[in-house]
């Protein structure tokens, strides 16, 4: 009977212990050039995602799972649960076990990993109307940021010949390593010559370099 008020007592003391409670950042930049000077701190990502990509009248749907570092792009897919497949990229050597041709797994790797580190690049700035362009140093890629809070609006660039254009919308607030609070795109839209491949993001989680 002793043991058991004793057990009860530390049940109980352990039980109204209180959390410390967790302390985020907010990100603050004071221009777009510092914005992406500390944007550029984060060189890799990790999230959970819903995809649809359409080509030519077929159709591959699923949640996905994404995680990308500096050398490495892993997109694992599902259907109902179960692995559907997987592309992954390391130093630019591509493998897949989706049935879709290679130079497609490419592309749309390619797509996918531009399409979520926007700000990795060596940019020159420039500002039209309401946006601010980034300029890819030797490249035709062009980032285009709203002057409101630096938030990507398209992005543009040429990968084997083939002109790949990429929407953001629905921005809302994700957490980086760091316990940062920052506002992000939730759905991505990247558009390939006869295709297109729809993003929704559920989970964000931007990781330190």
């Amino acid at each position: 009977m002793r043991l058991l008020t004793v057990s009860l007592v530390i049940f109980l003391f352990s039980g109204c212990a209180e959390k410390k409670p967790e302390i985020l950042k907010e990100f603050y930049a004071e221009d777009v050039k510092d914005f992406i000077k500390k944007m550029q701190n984060y060189q890799g990502i990790e999230s959970s995602l819903a995809i649809d990509y359409e080509s030519k009248g077929n159709f591959l749907s699923g949640d996905a799972l994404l995680k990308i570092s500096k050398n490495e792009t892993l997109l694992r897919i599902y259907y109902m649960g179960f692995p559907a497949g997987e592309i992954y990229e390391k130093n630019e050597e591509v493998s897949s076990t989706l049935l879709i041709e290679k130079d497609k797994v490419k592309q749309i790797l390619t797509g996918v990993r531009k399409g979520f580190m926007w700000w990795i690049g060596d940019f020159e700035i420039g500002e039209k109307d309401n946006n601010f362009i980034l300029k890819e140093k030797n490249s035709d890629r062009q980032v285009l940021l709203n002057k409101k809070g630096f938030m990507p609006v398209s992005q543009s660039f040429t990968f084997e010949n083939q002109q790949i254009l990429i929407t953001y919308n629905d921005f809302k607030q994700f957490q980086t390593e760091d316990k940062t609070n920052l506002i992000m795109p939730s759905r991505i839209i990247v558009y390939y010559k006869n295709r297109t491949l729809k993003i929704n993001i559920e989970k964000l989680k931007l990781i330190n370099g």
